[in-house]
């Protein structure tokens, strides 16, 4: 359990974790099984590092939202976010699946690609400095948000054909042996919906985050294997990014 941890914190996170870890069966689970922790802990991180800066005198709504969102973004290692811009890039293509897969494994980014990436900061930027703004965050929720994201990350993959032969995913995928991520996953998810509902004693948002998960896994499972013939690292991480968002402004409408 300790090394698929250390393995999720190694590839999910810019957390340097300097050591050789062995990547087996056991270990691949664990790392996908243990993602929304890590998840958790960033929220936790970004949440408290945005808490400082909005403490007594400090920032307003807004520049209190940029630390959340840079925080978020930094921990992750922009993983997710070059994800987002990738496949705003081949979808916006208007190509072939095998193109829009040529273009997916592309570094550069397009216009398309940078047009995505800008509205789903802004979009961030504007949902969580409207949250702040009128009650400020409430920690349980920060710490949820990226937690149900990564849930439903490993639910995505644990129901949808990979779409490449090659890849980070792929080898991981191909560790699992057939081990089903997902059901590990749902059940991560529920525990984290009633432990954000305990903590933040309302359970209005975690039991509309919960179910907003799955419509969100179904449908982009959907959208992806139309369009792109499956899954691939690139889209995993673009889940993550609009996952998040999703949830933010579900939250926005709770409060």
């Amino acid at each position: 359990m300790i090394r698929g941890l250390l393995l999720a914190i190694q590839f999910f996170t810019a957390v340097p974790v300097r050591k050789n870890l062995p990547i087996g069966r056991k270990e691949a689970i664990w790392m996908f099984t243990l993602n929304p922790v890590v998840g958790a802990l960033i929220g936790a991180v970004s949440w408290s590092a945005a808490a400082l800066a909005a403490g007594p005198g400090g920032t307003e709504p807004f520049l209190t939202a940029f630390v959340l969102v840079l925080m978020l973004a930094v921990l992750s290692g922009g993983l997710h976010l070059d994800g987002w811009a990738d496949m705003g890039d081949a979808y916006f293509s208007y190509r072939e699946k095998n193109k829009r897969l040529e273009i997916l494994g592309d570094p550069r980014i397009g216009a398309f690609g940078t047009m995505a990436l800008l509205f789903l900061l802004l979009g961030k930027l504007a949902v969580l400095s409207e949250l702040i703004g009128r009650e400020g965050l409430v920690p349980a929720f920060a710490v949820f948000v990226p937690f149900a994201a990564r849930a439903g990350l490993s639910i995505y993959l644990s129901i949808t054909a990979q779409a490449k032969r090659s890849g980070v995913l792929v080898f991981f995928i191909g560790k699992l042996e057939g081990f089903r991520i997902g059901i590990p996953a749902a059940a991560m998810l529920a525990l984290g919906g009633a432990a954000a509902a305990a903590w933040s004693e309302s359970l209005l948002f975690p039991a509309v985050g919960v179910a907003a998960v799955f419509v969100a896994v179904l449908i982009f499972r959907n959208w992806t294997v139309r369009n792109f013939g499956g899954a691939t690292g690139d889209l995993a991480g673009a889940f993550v990014e609009g996952c998040e968002l999703l949830l933010w402004t579900i939250l926005l409408f709770c409060m």
